[in-house]
């Protein structure tokens, strides 16, 4: 495997595992829980927008139910990316963070975070974020 730079993986995503005990979870839990998951989310999808609202080229659109937020690239404000595909295969290559183009979801120009994660992950994606898109921004 190629080595992908200083930085760890990072996931933004629930393992197979968790995946496949979802609908137990789902059916065995007690609404508490959800309420202090939904609030969980709700925080980490806050902290994560306010993090990339503040990157050059990028513009966050805020979710209000999901446990993703698109981000629109502005592809004409950064050197050598021709498309969201090119975006995010760069993005992982130079900072080990994995996100989807929007092009998998039959849109262009965007990519997709998942936010349902700490609050720490989605800042620590941000900078890396910020630095990766600093390297590539046209001046």
């Amino acid at each position: 495997m190629e080595n992908l730079g200083l930085h760890s993986m990072i996931l933004l995503h629930p393992n197979s595992v968790v995946q496949a005990a979802l609908p137990r979870i789902f059916n065995e839990v007690n609404e508490d829980f959800f309420d202090d998951l939904k609030s969980k989310l709700k925080l980490a999808a806050d902290a994560g927008f306010e993090r990339l609202s503040s990157i050059k080229g990028i513009v966050p659109i805020k979710s209000s139910a999901a446990m993703y937020m698109m981000v629109r690239v502005e592809l004409d404000q950064f050197r050598d990316m021709a498309d969201d595909i090119e975006f995010c295969k760069k993005l992982l290559a130079e900072q080990n963070c994995m996100t989807f183009p929007s092009t998998c979801f039959f849109a262009k120009g965007f990519l997709r975070v998942i936010v349902c994660t700490k609050p720490e992950v989605l800042q620590e994606f941000g900078d890396r974020l910020q630095e990766f898109c600093a390297a590539h921004y046209k001046e």
